[in-house]
């Protein structure tokens, strides 16, 4: 019988950039579905909430640019 230590992941990610990247993609997934199921007066909020993080992530791909 194996331990939890010694048991493998199901699911793997080999990709390190995208292992990188995961967590920042399942964030806007999960703010787009909120988002689409946002009432009126919350509406504005999720969705300034959603570019904030867009901008962020597209700052600071600009600034890892190889010439930047």
């Amino acid at each position: 019988m194996t331990s939890p230590v010694d048991a493998k992941p199901r699911f793997q990610i080999r990709n390190p950039l995208l292992r990188q990247e995961f967590p920042w993609l399942v964030s806007e997934v999960v703010l787009l579905l909120i988002l689409f199921n946002a009432n009126p007066p919350e509406l504005w909020f999720w969705l300034v909430v959603l570019l904030v993080v867009l901008l962020y992530r597209v700052e600071r791909w600009w600034s890892s640019r190889p010439n930047a």
